[in-house]
């Protein structure tokens, strides 16, 4: 018996000291990656591509897309160019699918530092912080933060 008890106090030290390592903060860095917290809750895509094309007037987009950011578009980009998005301006375009609503928000502020944009090795990296607002059907604005955001090394195929 008094083994018993000593063997699930040891299990239950063990479990509580190795779950103490456990963090909610995606630290993927694997390449082709999507990171990044909204809410408090981690959010990773891997496997993710994007598209860098010229569009109609000569200027270029950069583009991304997945199940939640239902766009994530940059007019013009250029590398290590940092896009403050309290400025409501045609360099980046973003939108937010809330997956408890299904409405869409836009950027209330925060940034998007595109720190990688290579063509010759079709790559792109940056990190952003976003504070999206989400307008309900009642008017009441939710808002959803979006922090620790990484595009790593995310291939990218290039259009004409």
């Amino acid at each position: 018996m008094r083994k018993n008890v000593m063997l699930i106090t040891m299990l239950a030290g063990i479990f509580m000291i190795t779950s103490s390592f456990i963090t909610n903060n995606p630290t993927i860095e694997k390449k082709g990656t999507f990171t990044c917290i909204i809410n408090d809750k981690p959010f990773v895509i891997e496997g993710l591509t994007g598209s860098l094309r010229k569009i109609t007037g000569g200027e270029t987009q950069l583009s991304f897309s997945n199940d939640r950011f239902i766009k994530f578009s940059f007019l013009n980009p250029v590398q290590d160019s940092k896009i403050d998005l309290a400025q409501q301006s045609r360099a980046a375009y973003i939108r937010y699918e809330d997956p408890s609503t299904s409405l869409v928000g836009k950027p209330a502020n925060g940034y998007v530092h595109l720190t990688k944009i290579d063509e010759k090795n079709k790559v792109v990296s940056g990190t952003f912080e976003i504070v999206m607002s989400v307008t309900m059907p009642d008017g009441k604005v939710k808002n959803i933060k979006i922090s620790q955001g990484k595009l790593v090394d995310v291939p990218i195929v290039l259009k004409q």
